[in-house]
């Protein structure tokens, strides 16, 4: 004979006792909607609100930092690999999307009033930080449902399918810029003085006619490569033991509950159905 006395919510603590053949499983429950809160990244409460202004300022440092280093992509050399972005990875893995989306747009504001290339370079720069941080959640959807999820399983399904989102969601803009946007003489002042002598190092020829395709994929393949670093430094950082365990505010890192949470649903019950 079994008794059971939970309430349908997630099972915190199985206290299993048994007496001769009587069995009682008592289960406490915990709340769904925080257990969703925590799972899904969208607590926006003061310590998430003092992140965000903390990391978005050291995206703006290190985004300052990079430029001084100048890191250029040798086959585009407009294009710069961008330390800054690690700010915004960490946020997600720390305090979640939400806050990392809100870290972006205020890397955004910050590039608005202080940045290079206004309005244009700050756009393409949402543009990249709002695909990364959706390809970021999208992989760790897809990890923590595909098997249990750890650090290593998140961050690689999250790369991948960030460097994906991420590609995809540039070439749009881009093409825009270069078919629509620029004036045929800066087109052809570019292809000349920029495109032809870096493409030359690789034995690809462009011209005004046919520049815009190795454009657009090499522009995806820097992409790929800036988001790649990115999650290495990060991945470096968040691998440090510590890091899980750490508490800002009085709970542990977001990436840290998505593990937990996703360990918990896959661990056997007590044995609730002995009798």
């Amino acid at each position: 004979m079994t008794r059971d006395f939970s309430v349908g919510a997630p099972l915190r603590l199985g206290i299993y006792k048994g007496v001769c053949s009587y069995h009682t499983i008592i289960r406490i429950p915990v709340s769904q909607r925080d257990m969703s809160e925590d799972t899904r990244g969208v607590r926006l409460d003061t310590v998430s609100v003092a992140g965000i202004a903390v990391f978005s300022a050291l995206a703006l440092v290190l985004g300052a930092f990079s430029q001084a280093l100048g890191l250029n992509f040798p086959l585009i050399p407009y294009l710069q690999f961008d330390f800054g972005e690690v700010a915004i990875v960490l946020a997600f893995f720390i305090f979640g999307p939400v806050p990392a989306t809100i870290s972006s747009f205020a890397e955004f504001a910050g590039l608005m009033a202080f940045g290079q290339q206004v309005p244009i370079g700050p756009l393409l720069k949402l543009f990249a930080l709002l695909s990364t941080v959706l390809g970021l959640w999208a992989g760790m959807k897809i990890a923590s449902r595909v098997g249990a999820p750890g650090i290593s399983r998140l961050v690689g399904s999250g790369t991948l399918v960030g460097a994906i989102s991420r590609a995809l969601a540039l070439t749009l803009p881009n093409l825009y810029l270069l078919e629509f946007y620029y004036s045929p003489a800066t087109i052809q002042g570019l292809v000349k003085y920029v495109l032809q002598p870096s493409f030359a190092l690789v034995g690809i020829g462009v011209t005004d006619s046919n520049y815009l395709a190795p454009v657009l994929v090499f522009t995806a393949v820097f992409n790929v490569l800036q988001l790649s670093l990115v999650m290495a430094i990060s991945y470096a950082v968040l691998r440090v033991p510590a890091m899980s365990q750490i508490k800002v505010g009085g709970r542990i890192p977001w990436f840290a509950t998505v593990i937990r949470s996703g360990a918990s649903s896959r661990e056997p019950l007590s044995p609730a159905g002995a009798s």
